[in-house]
């Protein structure tokens, strides 16, 4: 999920969250290929768990500073976010980091950040900056 100019949406400090969110979710990947997934996976759920209220506020504040006619349902994808990483911190908490979890927790992570960025936080760029 390496950073790239491709995942810039114009809006500098955005790019800026998105940047530390996509390196600290590679470190979980580079983890993961060292075999040390399970040392790294509490801690990325742990960083997502406070590092995604920041950066959800700060998207938020932003929608409601420009009367983004989409803040409501982009607010209910951030909070559909953080009830799944609860989800995967209550599974680690219960269960341990199995492979499966580490493995779900992996690809829920890459798909949900990438399209959200890709699609949703780049239309709302768009609104922003025209």
């Amino acid at each position: 999920m390496m950073w790239n100019d491709n995942l810039k949406i114009g809006v500098p400090m955005i790019d800026r969250e998105h940047h530390e969110l996509c390196d600290r979710i590679d470190q979980l990947f580079a983890a993961c290929n060292k075999g040390k997934g399970r040392d790294e996976i509490v801690n990325t759920v742990e960083f997502l768990e406070s590092y995604t209220i920041k950066h959800f506020g700060d998207e938020e504040r932003l929608q409601h500073s420009c009367g983004y006619p989409k803040t409501k349902q982009h607010k209910a994808m951030h909070e559909y976010f953080k009830s799944k990483n609860s989800e995967l911190k209550k599974d680690l908490t219960e269960n341990g980091a199995s492979l499966a979890t580490i493995s779900k927790t992996n690809y829920f992570l890459m798909n949900w950040l990438l399209n959200h960025i890709q699609k949703v936080d780049s239309e709302l760029a768009q609104y922003v900056n025209q």
